[in-house]
């Protein structure tokens, strides 16, 4: 009898994306629902990226590149780690991915062992868990509570960290959440980092979506435990380049030249033209993500205010990234109907089938008690979305 992967049969769809192609297929049938699910800016490609693009086109250059990524790519993000961070690698230290997603799966693959534990802090990108079980190691969960603004707790940390560990993930500005740690918490986790030996994994994708004066400070700028982080980063969010699939990463030469030979045998080299793009993006003008930003940080305002105006909702101001992640424990165990919500999950489908608009439920980031939202939408669609979530749980009884 035909079999399929025991493995591949426990990981679980992302769930973001999973609403999103819901949301998708009813607006497709007719259906207005408003969909507050998207994690990727609506905004348009700088002009001189696509530009970039179009002078590679027509240079033909459309072929296969080095699996690492093209010199050029890689002069380009050792000057960006070098400048903006204080990351400071030589060539064969970086590899050009297919989004940062990519990335952070081949740093998984090239530590991890079986029977290895990552330390994940919850509310946690949905990819981490599942990313961490395809390395053949379990993910083990530090909660995070809204009630302390889901800042990291050192304590809780230290007592996650086994003879079984082989990494933590650390993400700021973080997804849900928004939270931007500051440099003294990157530290207190830098401190057990060098104490215990393990890897940092640190996700930076939304260091330029940012507000309020907050800093984002990169944990690998730390001497001491420098030769144990891997840094990942892209231009999906910062350039409103999610479509273009490059993401790349910065660490120790040996994990950056295993997870290469893993590329090789799976993707080979990320787009030829989006590579010759997204040199573009990081050594051109940035005055388009300061205009993104102060739209953002416009939408993130309007929308923290009408949902501090709900009734029974929790909501903290995230400092950067384009979502809320708000509580809704609260209204757990009333009903629309004789149908009780029992959690996000419920929540989400209740909002998404009786009022008409998506959200993400809060258990897909390891946080049961919170939906999240994106703002990276219209103004218009924040304002129509809004209405029906005021509206949606004030009928539930």
């Amino acid at each position: 009898m035909l079999t399929v992967s025991r493995k591949l049969r426990q990981v679980e769809e992302s769930q973001t994306l999973a609403l999103a192609a819901k949301a998708k297929r009813l607006i497709e049938s007719g259906v207005d629902v408003v969909s507050l699910t998207a994690g990727e800016p609506d905004f348009a490609t700088p002009r001189h990226v696509k530009e970039a693009a179009i002078k590679a086109i027509e240079a033909d250059f459309t072929h296969y590149t080095a699996n690492q990524g093209i010199n050029e790519l890689i002069q380009a993000i050792i000057r960006k780690f070098s400048s903006e961070n204080d990351l400071h690698f030589e060539p064969d230290q970086v590899l050009v991915s297919t989004g940062a997603k990519q990335s952070i799966f081949n740093a998984l693959q090239a530590i991890c062992n079986t029977g290895d534990e990552v330390v994940l802090l919850s509310p946690y990108w949905v990819s981490y868990p599942e990313m961490v079980k395809l390395a053949d190691a379990k993910p083990v969960v530090v909660p995070l509570p809204i009630e302390n603004g889901f800042r990291p707790d050192v304590r809780k940390l230290r007592q996650a960290i086994s003879p079984k560990t082989k990494a933590i993930i650390v993400n700021s500005p973080g997804n849900p959440t928004g939270v931007v740690y500051t440099q003294s918490e990157i530290e207190d986790i830098a401190q057990i980092v060098k104490q215990t030996g393990i890897y940092v994994i640190s996700d930076e994708i939304y260091e330029k979506v940012i507000y309020d004066g907050h800093r984002h400070f990169s944990i690998g700028a730390i001497k001491s435990i420098r030769d144990q982080v891997i840094t990942v980063n892209g231009v999906s969010k910062a350039y409103a380049m999610t479509g273009w699939r490059i993401g790349y990463m910065g660490g120790p030469r040996e994990v950056i030249e295993l997870a290469g030979r893993l590329q090789s045998q799976v993707t080979s080299n990320a787009t030829s033209i989006s590579q010759k793009a997204t040199v573009a993006a990081l050594a051109g003008s940035q005055r388009d993500i300061d205009t993104m930003v102060a739209e953002f940080k416009r939408r993130r305002d309007f929308v923290i205010d009408a949902l501090s105006s709900i009734r029974d909702v929790r909501v903290t101001i995230p400092g950067g990234a384009f979502y809320v992640f708000f509580g809704v424990k609260t209204l757990y165990g009333r009903k629309h109907g004789t149908h009780a919500i029992k959690n996000s999950v419920d929540m989400a489908q209740y909002l998404l089938e009786y009022h008409r608009v998506a959200l993400v439920p809060g258990f897909a980031f390891g946080a049961d008690e919170c939906v999240r939202m994106s703002y990276a939408c219209s103004m218009g669609a924040l304002e129509k979305g809004l209405k029906r979530i005021k509206e949606g749980l004030g009928n539930l009884q």
